[in-house]
């Protein structure tokens, strides 16, 4: 096990670069040679993810007294289709996390909250470990080291929030213990949680969420690891590490799983402020929704990246930043998305977008915003740029008064997309 003292190394060199991974190290990992030689059908280092489900209590309509209520069918008829909302990254420590310790009842999401209300589902990126370190939500002289609060598992769940991905690369960042603890105070609040686990077969199976008698599946990997391979890090015994062949084999047991309508991949990966998805981000998605994921969750950039329909299945490259506070600013950081999809059993999602925007240690939805005409031309420019690097983008529709608008099909849709616009955004 590597020794804390290299991990905070590593992490001091990165700090300049803000909250994550520094853009020039590991635009993802290469898979272990088990992994690389295996048949795409049966990856030897990506446990089924059938064998075993998340180690958070499975969620329930009942389970918090305190979740916005999620919309209701006919008494006894099972439902053909649930709402799925889905942020980006949310970090709970540095400055959020002493927030928190100083008021308890204070609540990040709040400003969202009727969108979060809107959703059966509700999903986030956990950015952070949740473990008492007395105090301190961000280490002194790392500050790429950091974590929230235990009683940030209480906020998600005031938030009603159902189900986080732990797959991502600060899940180490104060060691296994935090890690654990971590587990220990999600699963207190009823929170489920998907790409982690206290053994790897529950690290790579997929928390599955049922409401009205749907049920969808939840996987979560990551591709990026700030302390250096997963694959050779003890961490790999408790989180998902992302490999084409591996997701795709984990969709399709999850898809087996007995009742399963719809799964879901959540991917954190990629590089950070880059407007363009990676090839590893592209081929991972695609495997995904080839193997029949029904959307394609990607988070970590920081900004958000092109959305592309596959099999008329939303992919959502990069959401960008949900509630999180990083050092740059302006529109390309500051502007993220919510995606919230329609999920329907035997038949593609519909998707829709709902803008947000960064303000202080919270964000603001498009409905909310004072300058809603200046964010939403914003919103729509930066749309544009980033589908430059996107084929087979959908158009977007108008924005309604609740602050979402209908993905469609470009191919179906009448007017033609904008030129698109070479180069980064600057």
């Amino acid at each position: 096990m590597r020794h804390a003292p290299v991990l905070l190394a590593m992490c001091a060199a990165a700090a300049p670069l803000g909250c994550e991974r520094p853009t020039n190290v590991g635009a993802g990992l290469a898979p272990p040679p088990a992994v690389a030689a295996a048949t795409p059908g049966a990856p030897a280092a990506f446990p089924a993810a059938s064998a075993a489900g998340s180690t958070a209590p499975a969620a329930s309509p009942g389970a918090r007294a305190t979740a916005p209520p999620a919309p209701s069918a006919a008494p006894g008829a099972p439902a053909d289709a649930i709402t799925l909302i889905a942020g980006g990254d949310v970090c709970l420590g540095k400055a959020l996390g002493q927030e928190l310790l100083r008021d308890p009842a204070h609540d990040p999401f709040a400003p969202v909250a009727a969108l979060l209300a809107s959703a059966d589902v509700r999903f986030v990126n956990l950015e952070n470990q949740l473990s008492d370190q007395g105090g301190e939500t961000q280490h002194s002289r790392h500050p790429l080291v950091f974590t929230g609060p235990p009683i940030g598992a209480d906020a998600l769940a005031r938030a009603g929030i159902t189900v986080v991905s732990l797959a991502n690369n600060h899940m180490w960042d104060y060691g296994k213990g935090a890690f654990l603890e971590t587990l220990g105070h999600l699963e207190r609040v009823g929170v489920a949680y998907a790409g982690a686990g206290r053994t790897r077969l529950q690290a790579y199976a997929p928390a599955v969420i049922e409401r009205r008698g749907f049920r969808v599946a939840v996987l979560a990997v990551t591709g990026i690891w700030n302390q250096g391979s997963l694959w050779q890090h003890p961490a790999r015994e408790f989180v998902a590490a992302a490999e084409r062949h591996g997701v795709a084999a984990a969709v399709r047991a999850a898809r087996k799983q007995p009742g399963v309508d719809a799964v879901v991949v959540s991917y954190h990966g990629g590089t950070e402020y880059l407007d363009a998805p990676l090839p590893q981000a592209r081929a991972i998605a695609a495997a995904a929704i080839d193997a029949g994921a029904d959307a394609f969750l990607g988070h970590h950039p920081h900004v958000m990246q092109g959305i592309e329909l596959r099999r008329g299945r939303p992919i959502f490259y990069s959401l960008g930043n949900f509630i999180m506070k990083v050092k740059r600013t302006g529109p390309a950081v500051e502007l993220a998305m919510l995606a919230r999809l329609r999920l329907r059993r035997g038949a593609p999602p519909t998707a829709e977008i709902c803008p947000v925007r960064s303000e202080g240690l919270g964000t603001v939805p498009l409905a909310a915003d004072p300058r809603r005409a200046e964010t939403e031309a914003a919103f729509a420019a930066r749309m544009r740029h980033v589908s430059a690097f996107i084929k087979g983008e959908p158009t977007i529709g108008p924005f309604a008064a609740d602050g979402c608008a209908p993905l469609e099909d470009a191919a179906k849709a009448a007017p033609a997309s904008p030129p698109k616009v070479a180069g980064p955004l600057r």
